[in-house]
This record gives C-alpha cells, structure tokens and sequence, in this order.
C-alpha cells in the first residue's frame, strides 16, 4: 500500500521539523528512570494564585549511579486550567501566542564579579564628558518673560438703566486680604436674583463691588448659568480704591429668570483692606495659594530615603494627585517604584502604559502581585485627578481608587512587602519609564486606608488631624524653592521644577470665608440695560508675567563596596542657558545668556566590582510558543510535545535547576531516561549567542564564536534555535518576514536555508487567533523549530575552529537566539540500527493530521553504528495476529546517524476492519539483516493506535456516500480528493461557484478510503479573519444523516480516513460521479410496481438502465426529458428487493436507489 503524495510530503515536512523530537505514544524498549518535575496539580491550585511554574529545583539520577543511558526525552504536556483561568483573563488556555523556554541553569560552582563603571558626575541625571555650568547667575534664578496682552471695555451710561439692590452688607476684610492668588466660587440663587431686582432678558452689563484700597494682578470671572457651561466675562489687571466696576461686553450674562448664577472669581497677586461682602452659607468656597506642585519633563526623579520604609509590611496606601502631560501620553510611564536589595520589584505604578492601562505592583514573592484596568484620557493627562494605590496582603486585596471611589480591586493578592532597598518618584528604577507630568502631595502610608478616608482627605495639604497620621511614612508637598530638597525626605535629579499653582487653577484646601455658618460672598451689584443705553471704549495693557527656569541637578558619586552611593547633588544651569521673552503668541521676542562664575566640569568613571556570585550557565533544552487559547481544549489528558534532551545528559544529573512555561497552561514536565548504549556519547555543551538580536544590528552583536576542542571530544555538532519576532513595519520583520539564514565554519559557508515555516498544517487546530499564518521558525501551539548541523565532517578535532551565523539584514525585527556546541566521543558502536518512532499506526496527537490511517505502516529508523547501513528487516503487526517481516534496503546506504522513514507492506484485515473505539497496540522490530546489532534494546517498539471508523448503511444495502461542499468566497482554493488505500486517486473535485451548495454522489465499493480536503489559500474552507467567508465539507447518506462532518477551520488541508462498507459492487471501472446540476427524483419509494422518476438537468435524450443488487441490467431503455415529464418503469414482474437506476447523458449521468417491496 503506498501513501497519496500530499500525505507523503506532509510527513516529511513533520519529520523535518519535529518528529525527531517527539516520542507520545511510542513505547520503545529498554530500562527506562521517570523523573516528574513540574505538575498539573502544583500549577493548579489557588493557594498559589495559578502560579507560573517558574525556576525551581528537581532530583535527577545521581551522576555516579554507573548507568549508562542510550536515550533522554523531555515530556512537555500541557492543558488548559480546571480551576480558575489562565491570569484571570477568563479563558482556560492563555489568549495568546507567548513565548516559552525550558532552562537549565549549571551552578559550576566558581565565583566570579563584574566589573562595573559609573560616571563620577551627572549632569541633569545624564552621562556626560565635560560640560560647564553656573551655580549663581548674577541677576538671580534664571527666567522667561511672557508678554500677554489683556483688554477690557469701559462703559459710559447715556440711556436708561436698573440696578440691583443687595439688602444686607458689611465690609470684611476676608475676600480681599494679601495672598499670593486667591479663588472665590459661590452662587447667587434665582430666588436672591429676583430679590435682588434683577430683570430677566436684560443684559448685565456691569457688575459693581465696594471694596476699600483693592489691586489684583490679574481678575479673571467666569459665569455660568444653571447646569450651562461656563464663560470667562473679565480677565484684566485691577487696582481701585472704592469701588470694583467690571464692564462687560454684549449679551454675555442674561438672566432667565429660573437658573441659579455661579460664579468663578480668581485673583491672582491680590492685596485690599476690605470689601462688601453677603452672607450666603453652603453657598461659597474659597482658595488660597499655598505652594505648589513639581513638574516631570522625562530623566527627571526623586529619591526616596528607604529607612523610611522599615515598618512597611502588609499593608501600604500610597497617595498623589496626578495631571498627566496631554501631549506625550499614553506612553510607557512609571510614576513610582520601590525594589528590595536583589532589584526585584515592590512597589510600582504604571500611569499609564502604552496601552492605556494602568498598572498597580505591589509585594514580592517569587513574583509581584498585580491589578491593572483600561483607562480613558482623562485619568491620566490633562486634568488634575487624585490617585490612591492600596494593598492590603493580609485581607488579599488591592484597589485603584479614583477621586474617592474604588476605580479597580483584584482579590487573593497576598504577596508582603520585603525591604525597600531604593524608590524613586518620577521614575522606575535605573532611570527607566521615565513620568511626564505635574505631581502634588504625593504620600505613603503604612496602613491600607479605606475608601471614605480618602475621600475625605484628597484635596487637603495639611495632614493635621488625620485618623490615621501616625502611619504616614512619606508626605512631599513639593513646597520651596527650586534647586532644594526643601520639604521632600530625598533628592531631586534632573530638572524637576517647582511650580506655584495660579488663581484659577486653584481647588485644594478649600474653605469658606467667615466661616461655614457665614459663609461671606461679594456683594456684586449688577447694572442691566439695552445696548443703546451704554457708549463702550476699549483698553489694552500689556503685562510681563516670570516663570522660572529650574535648576539641572549635578550629582556627585563614589564608590563604596560593591556599589557606588550619592555623594552630594548640586544644583545650577547650563552656561548656555537661555532666558527668553515671549509674546503672546508663544514667538520669541528676544533671548540673553545668563551671566555668572562658569564651572568647567570634567567627568571619569569609576570602576568598581559588583558582588562576587556563582557562576550559572543557562542552556535551552527547548523552545514552545502557546496556542491562541480562546475557545481552545487540549481536553482532559493534555497534548504532549517530546523533545530528545539527550545532548544535555551531563547536566540533566544529580540536583538540576530548571526554568519552564509560563501562565498561560498547566505544565506537566517529565524526563525519560533510557537504559542502553548511545551512538556516541556526550563530553561537553557549551552555549553562546543566547539572547535577543535585532536584524538591524545583527552583524555588531551575534559574533563568530571560537570553540576550543578538549581531549577526549572527537565529534562535534551545533544547535541553533533563532525564532522570529516584531511586526508591523517594513516587511513585517521578524516574525512574518522572509529570512536566509546561513551558518559558517571558518568563515566557509556550509547550510543555508529559508526561516519561514509553514504553520496551516499545524496539529493543533483550530486555534482562537491567526494560527495560520507562516512565521519566522515558529508556529503559535508547538516547538520553535531547533536546527542540527554536524560539525564533524569540516573541522578537526585538535584545532579551534569557528562557527558564525549569518541572516539577511533588515532594519526592522529582533531573533530570540540561542547557538550551542555539543561534543562528543568518536562512535560506540560499529553496526546498529535504531527504531525511532512509529508515525502510523498512532493515536499521538501531534500526528492527528494524517492518523488514524488506512495506509501502511510508517516507521523512522536511525544509522547508530559507524558503518553504513545496508540491509534491516522488520518485524511487525498488530498485537495478537501473525507478524509480517519486511527487508528494506535502502536506495543508498545510510551512513552514521542518518535517519529515514520506511514505509511497512501490511494487509492483515484487524488493521482496519473492526470497532473504532477499540485502543490496539501496533508492534515494530528492526535489526540489521546481517544480525550484528551491537545494542539490542533500542530496535522495538509499540504505539497505540485506533482504526479508521466504519461507515455503512444499515443491512449494507446502499454504496453511495454525498460529497456536500459549501464554497466560500473563494471557491477555486478549494478541491477534494478520495484516495483508495493503495493510495490511488478514486474520485476529485474542484469548484468555481463561491458560496453555493455542491453535492455530489458518489459510489464505492468496499474497502478503506481517505478523503484529503484541500485550500490552497492555507486558510481552510472558514477562517475569522480575512474575507473569505464561511463554507463547510460534510459526508452525508443518501437517506439522510451525515457520517461526518468535518472542522471547516482547517487551514491547509483535513484528511479523513474511513473504511466503508457495503454490499454492493459496482461493475463501473470508475467511481460513478453525480454532480448537483443533475439529479433524478424517485417516487414513490418504496414501490410496490410503477416507479416515477423525475429527471433535472437532462435537456438530450438519455439511456437509463435498472440494475439488481448483483450489478446485473433487468430493465433498460432510452427517454427523453424535453417531451416527457416524468419516466415511468413497471416494476411489477420484479422480485422485492433494492434496486439502482442509473441515468446518463450528454449533461452527465445519475444514480438513485430505489426499493421494490409489497405494500400491505
């Protein structure tokens, strides 16, 4: 029996790429060791928050046990979560396609420090040679002058006009005392309007207030009527000593009569003695200036003394208000974070990331528990809001609280707080995500405070009386002058700038003026009246407003110990700093160089040794990335990938620390170790090129590496691993783009191929994303494809020799790379032969492609003796039944370690005749033909396998089965094929007609079939995201009913094997075809004598025989469909029983069934 081609490249493509690692299923002989290492239930469990598997110890055999072991195979078995779901995102697999390792971490034991360097000097918090600077300007802190230009109206009355009337004032000196600025909101009610008198629909056109000896440097009023938006109705520079006339100009504010009036008033620089003032309680509050904020322009941040944190356990409330900066956000930001003394994180707060989320870490343990949420703008930038990160790890819960209100709250977070070796304010550790924005009144308390608390505290500056102070660890109102750590327990670094809050951005503190029982409000008088009663001229004054420029930080360090320390920071400006003045609309009107003692400072590095530690080699046994895990089970047993580990067999001994998975799925890890001689045996492994590699720099960094043989090593073999990644510009490097790679050796190039692997055939389908697409050496839900190149035939084993590795450069993407040098002895064994595997008959998932099957057997077998292989036999059958035996003999003999597949002659009918259900076992030996294998326990094997299910009719009275195709958009990628088991083509079909329903009838007789489904888009008949629209293949009965129906998500190809049996037999040398655009219609059915039959789609005449079940003519004749609606055939004189009409023509030709039987 011979395999159709498509099924032969198919498993030559698997063989390629992964067979060789993948053993499920496949029993071999030979001793075996199990070690368990990670499990499902240790994963699978809610004491540990569905922890990752992370980097953990495991026993492995001794390494003086005196077993010698032919074979190590590495089990990698995942399934989705029965408690719980992957990261709680609410699916039992992980939504996506990740990247995973298995590490293997060697503790060799030695000691070893890096040497670091460290800039004596930081300039702004940045690495500099020399640079000059000045720590006194002569004319003061430096400044920018801003000109704004302000205008007024100023009325004259020349027409009649009303003025209101304010029953009760008296002058108080609250609203107009000196402070730096000073906001007044508070209402005028509708009712107090109309006692009042003012006159609804009629214009104010200015509003009077009595005040005594009154200048403000700029009166800004904004006015809003009822739930309406406000309106700025004044903003100009004042000094008057009586009284306050503010002219407005147009319709600005006319009452309606209903509608409350608020006000907005903002004084900035404002001085008076006193003021009429109106009693109006819980209708006023007002701000006064009292410091200000710090501003983060990016590489800015502030140290936070650590000794600070020593009471901090499991409970922390960290505090600010935050306004982000509208023109770089979102961005990767870290307002704040907190690490222990091994830089692991503690405390941080991401606002925002680059996605829009805000994220909130906090305690460690093995990992740092985290709650992160979506945010909108206006969270973030643009707007001051007030943010409290709490975490209470007793009670397991964290929360965002959002101006008072819980924003977002994650529960089983337990993880306690270690201790704080450094935190940052502005930024993350190592200068890192650097924040831009206005920060105020940031603080940190040791207690988890509630709620109400905060609410209840968020817009207060002054701490005084608060429940819960004595907790409070970190309070920086950001009060002082610039250059200072005035009223902040740290340092700044950068050019952090402090800034005093203006009239009307004022909103913290607030109070109510004479107290909340009084609660005093101006006095406005409003005059009203028609334009035409007033003459307006207008005023223009220019004002010259400062704003400082903040001082650079120079930072001084040393070293002390492993590390260096802070010595002293300084402040002042660059020598070349500017001081500008501006118009008002942002133009430059002139600019001067500040003045003063210039300071040339001259930088070096210091140099010191970090902390002596062990050193630990990492090497990669294997590589997987996660299937999109959206709607995906991997069912109750899991699916399992195997790779052979057995290059690694020096350190997979004694205690072994590995590092595997991640979240996403539950990880079963375990190691096989087979008992037996190994082709040759492993001396050494060294690891290079491990890391992340971008095309664009790819040359500067993946270097040629040297290898220097050891005595005893003989042969040598490199693995490569390199999986593509990064996507959406250019050609979509590294994870869809085309790549040659190539490998050298002493700069000679030897292997050359293209990275890019075909993922529509993957086994694991369909999958929750576009698991069908092609990518750079990895497909989502299976290995990263790992390359072997046997180094052996190009080098010489007393010299050093180089490899190098080499891509086609791109200016977009990154490799994930690791490169290792495997030596080993020279050859154990002059002749052997090895089973490998047996990919049919096998119920292994990863082969589901193609199993189970009706073809014959496919083994793998390996060359492990020094000499070629000419001639094996094998023996082989299903368990129970006679063994057959087969000599192969390859085309050329196979040479060392060379591996092929041999393909086993076998017709023993339990190979596919039988219950489908039933597990059998299929047993395969090998040995060489001239019987001098030198290792007998590698040479048999047994899978488990099932047979192809049956289809049939009942009592076997029918041969037809219905191909049932409906097309997508796309109907030419689409075609079928049957094969026979011999691998011949019974039967095709392609299709032009998108989205139509095609049905064609075919007839077989009896034996085993494969229908292969092909699209030749890689995107099956349905795919979710493109635009090929939905179809389907399904196998149905002529009476109705399917016998299958097969995933329309299927990608590149679905193959169904099916053994079908029946009774009849048809005399036709071809399978007889019935396409859909002809039909024939038979009533009644069953007929006990005149049958009817009506024929579609026959316009010619047509001859129409009438067969027995024994394929014999008993009736026959010619009819033609244009004259004659229906043909009729007496059937009376016939026997009962079931007969087949078989109609053709030029337009094709139609079988139907009919049954003759007499009807009571």
């Amino acid at each position: 029996m011979k395999y159709p081609l498509s099924f032969r490249l198919l498993f030559t493509a698997l063989l390629i790429s992964f067979i060789n690692i993948e053993y499920s299923g496949f029993h071999a002989q030979g001793d075996t060791t199990w070690v368990s290492t990670y499990t499902w239930e240790a994963q699978n469990n809610p004491e540990t928050n569905y922890d990752s598997p992370g980097r953990r110890w495991f026993q492995f055999p001794e390494s003086d046990n005196d077993v010698e072991y032919r074979k190590v195979l590495m089990y990698h078995k995942l399934k989705c979560f029965d408690q719980g779901t992957a990261g709680g995102a609410g699916y039992a697999c992980g939504e996506w396609d990740y990247l995973t390792y298995s590490y293997l971490f060697d503790h060799t034991g030695e000691l070893d420090s890096t040497v670091y360097t460290h800039p004596y000097y930081k300039i702004n918090n940045q690495e500099f040679e020399t640079d000059t600077l000045i720590f006194s300007p002569e004319n003061g802190a430096p400044h920018d002058t801003y000109n704004t230009e302000y205008s007024r109206i100023n009325l004259d009355i020349v027409g009649e006009v009303t003025t209101t009337i304010n029953s009760e004032t008296e002058q108080v000196s609250d609203l107009t005392s000196a402070t730096n600025a000073r906001r007044l909101t508070f209402t005028i009610t509708a009712q107090e309007l109309s006692t009042m008198g003012v006159v609804p629909g009629l214009p104010i056109k200015r509003i009077s207030w009595n005040v005594e000896s009154f200048q403000s440097d700029l009166l800004t009023l904004k006015v809003s009527q009822g739930e309406g938006e406000w309106q700025q109705v004044y903003a100009y520079p004042v000094e008057i000593t009586d009284l306050l006339e503010l002219d407005l100009d147009g319709d600005e504010i006319i009452w309606d009569s209903e509608s409350d009036l608020h006000f907005d008033l903002s004084l900035d620089g404002v001085d008076g003695v006193s003021s009429d003032a109106v009693s109006s309680p819980s209708l006023v509050e007002a701000f006064d200036a009292d410091g200000g904020y710090v501003r983060f322009d990016g590489l800015d941040k502030i140290s936070i003394n650590p000794d600070l944190f020593t009471d901090l356990n499991n409970e922390v409330t960290l505090e600010c208000l935050l306004k982000g900066d509208a023109d770089y956000l979102p961005a990767n930001t870290t307002i704040f974070e907190a690490v222990n003394f091994s830089g692991q994180r503690e405390i941080n707060v991401h606002m925002p990331w680059s996605n829009s989320r805000i994220y909130w870490d906090a305690g460690y343990d093995g990992g740092y528990d985290r709650i992160d949420k979506a945010a909108l703008e206006n969270d973030y930038e643009g707007v001051w809001v007030h943010w409290a990160f709490v975490k209470n790890a007793a009670t397991g819960v964290m929360k965002m609280v959002r101006n008072g209100v819980v924003w977002h709250e994650g529960m089983d977070k337990d993880n306690s707080f270690g201790n704080i070796a450094k935190m940052f304010l502005g930024s993350g550790n190592n200068d890192v995500y650097s924040y831009r924005g206005d920060v105020e009144n940031f603080r940190i308390w040791s207690t988890a405070l509630d709620e109400s608390t905060i609410s209840e505290w968020m817009f207060k500056s002054d701490t005084e009386g608060h429940p819960s102070l004595e907790d409070l660890i970190v309070d920086f109102d950001f009060n002082g002058e610039n250059g200072t750590s005035e009223n902040v327990n740290g340092d700044y670094f950068g050019n952090a700038g402090r800034y005093d809050f203006t009239a009307s951005e004022l909103f913290l503190d607030g109070y109510v003026p004479g107290g909340e029982d009084v609660g005093y409000r101006p006095a406005f008088v409003f005059i009203q009246g028609a334009e035409e009663s007033f003459e307006a001229s207008a005023e223009y004054l220019t004002v010259e407003t400062i704003k400082l420029i903040p001082p650079v930080s120079l930072s001084s360090w040393e070293v002390q110990g492993n590390g260096v320390v802070l010595q002293n920071v300084e402040y002042g400006w660059p020598a070349d700093q500017l001081e500008v003045v501006y118009n008002q609309l942002g133009d430059t009107i002139s600019d001067s160089t500040i003045s003063g003692e210039i300071m040339a400072i001259v930088n070096y590095q210091l140099e010191y040794f970090g902390e002596s530690f062990e050193v630990i080699d990492r090497y990669e046994l294997g590589r997987y990335i996660t299937p999109y895990g959206i709607n995906l089970s991997l069912g109750d047993d899991g699916w399992t990938w195997v790779y052979d580990v057995t290059d690694y067999l020096p350190l997979l001994r004694d205690s072994v620390e590995l590092e595997c998975g991640n979240w996403q799925e539950l990880l079963d890890l375990k190691f096989a170790f087979i008992e037996g001689t190994p082709p040759r045996d492993v001396k050494r492994v060294e690891a290079f090129w491990n890391g992340t590699y971008y095309l664009n720099t790819w040359d500067d960094h993946v270097l040629s590496h040297e290898y220097s043989p050891e005595p005893g090593e003989e042969m040598f073999r490199l693995v490569t691993r390199a999986s593509g990644h990064g996507f959406g510009q250019g050609n979509n490097c590294g994870e869809f783009c085309y790549n040659i790679h190539s490998v050298l050796v002493d700069s000679t190039a030897i292997w050359s191929w293209e990275i890019m692997q075909e993922c529509a055939d993957n086994p694991l389908y369909p999958q929750g994303g576009t698991w069908i697409y092609d990518r750079a050496a990895w497909c989502p839900g299976a290995p990263v494809a790992t390359q072997r190149f046997e180094l052996t035939p190009y080098v010489n084993a007393d010299d050093n020799f180089d490899v190098e590795y080499d891509i086609t450069h791109d200016p977009y993407g990154n490799y994930r790379m690791e490169g290792q040098i495997i030596s080993y002895s020279s050859p154990n064994m002059s002749h052997d032969v090895e089973l490998m595997d047996i990919l049919a008959p096998n119920n292994r998932k990863t082969l589901s492609r193609w199993n189970p099957v009706c073809e014959d057997p496919i083994v793998e077998i390996r060359n492990n003796g020094y000499e070629p292989l000419i001639s094996c036999t094998f023996t082989y059958g299903v368990s129970g039944e006679d063994p057959s035996t087969y000599v192969f003999t390859p085309n050329t003999p196979m040479e060392f370690l060379e591996t092929i597949s041999v393909s086993l002659p076998y017709d023993a009918p339990v190979y596919t005749v039988g219950d489908d259900e039933d597990l059998l076992q299929f047993d395969v030996s090998v040995e060489l033909s001239n019987g001098l294998d030198e290792e007998v326990t590698n040479g048999s094997a047994h899978s488990a396998f099932r047979r192809p299910p049956t289809w049939a009719y009942n009592d076997l009275d029918d041969n037809r089965i219905i191909v049932w195709v409906k097309t997508n958009n796309v109907p030419s990628e689409t075609s079928i094929v049957l094969n026979n088991s011999e691998g011949a083509v019974a039967w095709t079909r392609t299709y032009s007609e998108a989205n139509t329903i095609h049905r064609d009838t075919i007839e077989l007789n009896e034996g085993c079939y494969r229908f292969t489904v092909n699209d030749s888009g890689d995107d099956g008949l349905s795919f979710w995201a493109n635009n090929d629209g939905g179809g389907y293949a399904r196998f149905k009965k002529v009476a109705g009913g399917n016998f299958t129906m097969l995933e329309d998500d299927f990608g590149k190809s679905i193959s169904y094997a099916f053994r079908f049996e029946t009774n009849l037999i048809t005399e036709h040398e071809e399978i007889l075809v019935h396409h859909e655009t002809t039909s024939v219609d038979i009533f009644p059915n069953p007929t006990n004598g005149i049958m009817r039959a009506k024929l579609t789609g026959f316009n010619s005449n047509v001859h129409w025989v009438l067969s027995n079940t024994l394929g014999q003519t008993v009736l026959s004749g010619e009819f033609n469909p244009r004259t004659n609606k229906l043909l009729l055939i007496d059937m009376l004189g016939l026997s009962d029983g079931m007969y087949s009409l078989f109609v053709s023509g030029d337009e094709g030709q139609m079988a139907s069934w009919v049954v003759k039987k007499q009807i009571l």
